[in-house]
């Protein structure tokens, strides 16, 4: 049963926050992992093969001159808006306001995550520090899950997060068996917090639970986009 108090407790601007903040963690963490593939790919056989990363992820790839630029500007160009430095900044913003809830120490996993990134265009691997962020925005997850005790507030996040996850995994072309088990792992997450959500966005993603989405991949996307 839903904690009616709790959730009146939780302002519109507190619930659009706990939300961004689950996507944009979740966005830098998964993004970081296919950006070391497309690295590789780089490396080893076609140095054009940012070009497909970008378009699968909706983002200008004209802005790089070369694989190169790409590597250092995607990761730690402050002024690029869809860099891993931007989403990891927009992060930690919704963090510093809501460090009260989400506790001081679960948003210091972000701050040190920033730090490695605000230091990381000198490193000598750029694959090293974006496995050290991911494993410090693990970290984060694991200290929500241990001193976010509001589940409410808790499962706001975890719907940004899977939000995200689901987003990406419709752009990245997954196979159908992942988008169905992750769908299924974000409505469950959707339970106590259904009044913060878009009532409209929501039935209709909960009636799409059942198997056999391959042909209705981008009505699934836009819904997951309009959940809040």
């Amino acid at each position: 049963m839903t904690n009616a108090f709790s959730i009146s407790a939780i302002s519109a601007e507190q619930a659009d926050r706990l939300y961004w903040l689950g996507r944009y963690v979740e966005r830098v963490y998964s993004t970081l992992r296919i950006f070391n593939i497309a690295l590789d790919r780089m490396i080893d056989s076609d140095n054009e093969s940012y070009r497909d990363f970008c378009r699968r992820l909706s983002i200008p790839d004209d802005i790089y001159r070369d694989a190169a630029d790409f590597e250092t500007r995607y990761l730690f160009d402050a002024g690029n808006p869809d860099s891993i430095y931007s989403n990891l900044s927009r992060a930690y913003d919704n963090a510093i306001v809501l460090r009260n809830f989400i506790t001081t120490e679960t948003m210091a996993y972000i701050q040190l995550a920033l730090d490695r990134l605000e230091h990381g265009s000198a490193a000598e691997s750029a694959f090293l520090e974006t496995q050290r962020i991911a494993d410090l925005l693990l970290a984060f997850w694991g200290s929500v899950d241990d001193r976010v005790t509001d589940v409410e507030r808790r499962d706001l996040l975890k719907v940004g997060k899977y939000a995200e996850r689901l987003d990406l995994l419709i752009r990245l072309d997954s196979q159908e068996y992942a988008i169905d088990a992750l769908l299924v792992r974000l409505l469950s997450h959707t339970k106590r917090v259904e009044a913060l959500l878009n009532k409209d966005a929501l039935t209709s993603l909960r009636s799409l639970s059942e198997p056999d989405l391959q042909h209705r991949r981008s009505q699934l996307l836009r819904l997951v986009n309009a959940l809040h």
